[in-house]
């Protein structure tokens, strides 16, 4: 099962869920068949590789967030629409609307001038300003997990063996090179560098079934924690850092794990606990594993709860809870508590557009009925005259 699919459609259900419940107008815009379907093909020519970022259901481009949504206007064939939101405007659209055979979930990411969405084995490429879209058939679900300027890549893994395989498809073409990943790798990162970021366990047998807890947790016992990079196109791998599974052991006989949070200027960044998880904190290292910091201040002292990601690359830690929320500003090094927000009002979605913030609003507690968009500038001095969003309402996903 992919690892990162429950967590998006997550994302999906608690934003769209807040989506206005019919439709304004609705731009049909007619689909174009390539000729031939684009087929998975063993090829060990090089491809171009640009910045890797993680995708979702919804993307922002310099002037616009675009997002899917589904709903069923007439009978029981579900409706999978893209709706862009003009963040000049705070106004949304629907852009292009398909029928589907059922409510599968599907992400989105920019190529060019088109947004990319997958449904009905297809790559559908819809112009970001409205009209024809470029339809390419690729004859097999393709649900992607990252993407760059030039292709988007599919992982899939299942337990003992984590991730093993790959697909790259050229956004172009519509053609897939298969990827070979290492042996155990349990998590990907795509960081906004042209690499791509591993998380592996390195033992001297290979895993068990998880089932054979007794097995597998011995196995887990003296096994090595490892970081690596991994180049798509060769398929190398460089290690960074690596520590005991469980976390390096300290003096009290606790032991302190790490958990990874992105990467931002040329560091890594890390969570990481002690004991019950009471004691914790932040921390650095340079891309090569060398020269662990703590993040000066607050941050350094708790552990992040939260993260945001401004072109694939990490931008804000947020910890704290709901009445004593910080951000701490990987961009100028400062911490911003930000007391007045809640998971109603205020709260961070993503940071979209031009140094912009999309914020949820509705009622108390936690009650999101929409969103709203506010310079970044203003939202960390403490304003909350953001700009709702109107326009182009749509059944939210189930």
């Amino acid at each position: 099962m992919k690892r990162f699919l429950a967590v998006l459609l997550g994302l999906a259900v608690s934003l769209t869920a807040c989506a206005p419940a019919a439709s304004e107008t609705t731009s049909e815009a007619p689909a174009t068949v390539e000729t031939a379907p684009a087929e998975a093909a063993e090829e060990t020519a090089a491809f171009p590789v640009g910045q890797l970022r993680f995708v979702s259901y919804q993307e922002s481009t310099a002037d616009a967030v675009y997002n899917t949504v589904f709903a069923s206007p007439e009978g029981d064939i579900p409706v999978l629409r893209l709706l862009k939101t003009d963040l000049a405007t705070a106004r949304r659209s629907t852009l292009f609307s398909i029928e589907v055979p059922s409510r599968v979930h599907s992400d989105v990411m920019s190529y060019g001038d088109s947004i990319c969405v997958f449904a009905n084995d297809a790559m559908y490429q819809v112009p970001q300003n409205g009209g024809e879209a470029r339809v390419v058939p690729l004859g097999f679900d393709f649900v992607p997990d990252c993407a760059d300027e030039y292709s988007a890549y599919d992982f899939d893994y299942t337990y003992p063996d984590s991730h093993n395989n790959g697909v790259r498809l050229d956004l172009a073409t519509g053609e897939c090179t298969s990827l070979a990943l290492p042996d155990q790798t349990q998590s990907i990162y795509a960081v906004g560098t042209e690499r791509f970021l591993l998380r592996r366990v390195i033992s001297d047998v290979p895993l068990p079934d998880p089932e054979e807890w007794e097995q597998f947790e011995a196995v887990l016992q003296n096994a090595v924690l490892e970081y690596d990079w991994y180049d798509p196109v060769t398929g190398a791998v460089e290690k960074i850092y690596s520590e005991p599974y469980y976390g390096q052991a300290q003096a009290d006989g606790t032991r302190k794990q790490r958990s990874f949070l992105g990467m931002a200027r040329d560091r890594l960044y890390f969570d990481w606990f002690a004991g019950d998880g009471s004691v914790g904190g932040t921390e650095s290292c340079a891309a090569d594993g060398s020269d662990w910091q703590a993040v000066p201040g607050k941050p350094g002292n708790q552990r992040c709860n939260w993260t945001y990601t401004q072109n694939g690359s990490l931008r804000w830690l947020m910890g704290g809870r709901v009445g004593s929320v910080w951000i701490y500003d990987l961009a100028d090094g400062k911490v911003y508590d930000m007391p007045h927000i809640t998971e109603a009002n205020g709260w961070p979605e993503m940071l979209v557009g031009q140094e912009q913030v999309m914020v949820s609003v509705g009622t108390e507690p936690s009650v999101v009925s929409g969103f709203a968009v506010i310079s970044l500038q203003d939202y960390l001095a403490g304003s909350t005259a953001w700009t709702p969003i109107q326009g182009a309402q749509a059944e939210p996903s189930a």
